[in-house]
C-alpha cells in the first residue's frame, strides 16, 4: 500500500479495505487497521489523513464484530477523536457551494471514496468515463463532512468497546449461587449454564459462567474448583459459534488459568485410558465433581483428565482472542 518513496497507493488501499469489509481480507486486518489509525493520528488534516478518516469510518462495524484486541480499538477511538477535533476546526472548504455527499457501508463504494479523496488525479485516470465536472471530489474531501464521519466512528467504537470488552457485573448472583455457609451451589450454577443450547449466547447461562470464572479468581474453595472450571468451559467452548464478546471470553480464560494443571505432569492414578471430555459430558461431570456428590469413578474424575480439558479450553480461548494459535479442534 506504500511505495519505497512513502507514497500511498490508494487503489491498493481501496482493494484491501473492501476485501476486509467483505470478511475475506487479502492481508492482515489488524495490520491494516493499525496502519489506518496511525495515518489518521499523524495528521488528519492532510489529504492522506482525510482519506484514512473515511477508511476508519467504513471499518467501524468490522471492528465491533471482528476485532478481539481492545488496544487496537483504543487506538482507533483515539484516532477518530483527533480527526474529529482537527477537521471540525478546519471547517467546510466551500460553505454553501457544495452539498456533503451521502455515503453508505458498501465495501466497494467506501474503497472508492477513500481512493477519490486520497488521490483524485489517479482516481480519474483509472476510469476514463469519469467527468471531473460531474464528480465533486472536494465535497468528499471536505473537512467538515469528514469531521461528521469521524464523530460517528468514535461514538460507534466507544459503544463497541464497552459492549464487547467489559463483562457484565455478576455480584448480584451471589444470593442465587452461594449457600448459607458460603459454598458455591454447583447444581444451581449448572442449571443456569445448561440453558445454553444453541449458537446464540443465552444471557442467563453466560452470567452463570462469568460468576463461576470470578469465583475461580476469588473465593473458590478447593473442592469447588474442578466443577467451576468445567462450568466455565461449557460456555467458553461455545465462544466461536456464538461470537461471544472478547471481554467475556478473556474473563473465562483468566478464571481457567487459575486452575491447577500440575496433574498434567504426573501419571494417571489408574491403569485404564480415559476419553477426552466432550461438551455433552460437562454438565453431568461438573455436578459429579461437586464436594457433596457421590465419589466418581477414578477414570471419569481423573485429575489429569480434568486438567487436560482445562488446558485445551485455555488454548482454545487464546486462539479465539488472537493470543496464540487456536488448536486444530476442541471436543464437541
Amino acid at each position: 500500500m506504500v511505495s519505497d518513496d512513502d507514497a500511498i497507493d490508494y487503489a491498493d488501499v481501496a482493494r484491501e479495505l473492501a476485501s476486509m469489509l467483505h470478511g475475506y481480507p487479502n492481508g492482515d486486518p489488524y495490520e491494516l487497521l493499525g496502519w489506518i489509525a496511525a495515518e489518521v493520528r499523524s495528521d488528519p488534516g492532510t489529504r492522506a489523513g482525510r482519506a484514512m478518516t473515511a477508511a476508519l469510518w467504513a471499518s467501524r462495524w468490522y471492528v465491533k464484530w471482528q476485532v478481539t484486541d481492545p488496544a487496537l480499538v483504543d487506538d482507533l477511538i483515539e484516532a477518530a477523536g483527533r480527526a474529529g477535533t482537527v477537521l471540525e476546526a478546519a471547517g467546510c472548504t466551500a460553505p454553501g457551494e457544495h452539498e456533503h455527499p451521502q455515503v453508505d457501508d458498501d465495501p466497494e463504494a467506501m474503497g472508492d471514496v477513500v481512493a477519490r479523496i486520497g488521490d483524485p488525479e489517479e482516481w480519474f485516470a483509472a476510469d476514463p468515463d469519469r467527468d471531473p465536472d460531474d464528480e465533486d471530489v472536494e465535497a468528499y474531501a471536505c473537512p467538515r463532512f469528514l469531521a461528521e464521519l469521524a464523530a460517528e466512528a468514535e461514538e460507534a467504537l466507544r459503544d463497541a468497546r464497552a459492549e464487547r470488552f467489559e463483562a457484565r457485573d455478576t455480584a448480584h448472583l451471589d444470593e442465587h449461587f452461594l449457600t448459607g455457609e458460603g459454598r458455591a451451589d454447583l447444581d444451581a450454577v449448572m442449571t443456569d449454564i445448561e440453558l445454553q443450547k444453541y449458537s446464540s449466547i443465552d444471557p442467563t447461562a453466560e452470567s452463570a459462567a462469568l460468576w463461576a470464572a470470578r469465583r475461580l479468581l476469588g473465593d473458590a474453595r478447593p473442592g469447588e474448583r474442578a466443577s467451576l472450571a468445567l462450568a466455565v468451559s461449557y460456555l467458553a467452548q461455545r465462544c466461536a459459534g456464538g461470537a461471544a464478546a472478547p471481554g467475556v471470553v478473556a474473563l473465562y480464560r483468566e478464571g481457567l488459568q487459575t486452575f491447577d494443571l500440575s496433574a498434567l505432569d504426573r501419571p494417571c492414578p489408574h491403569p485404564e485410558a480415559h476419553p477426552r471430555i466432550k461438551l455433552r459430558d460437562l454438565p453431568r461431570l461438573a455436578r459429579a465433581m461437586a464436594p457433596d456428590s457421590a465419589p466418581v469413578d477414578d477414570r471419569e474424575g481423573c485429575p489429569r483428565r480434568i486438567a487436560a480439558h482445562v488446558r485445551e479450553i485455555i488454548d482454545y480461548t487464546g486462539g479465539y482472542l488472537g493470543v496464540e494459535d487456536a488448536p486444530a479442534e476442541v471436543s464437541a
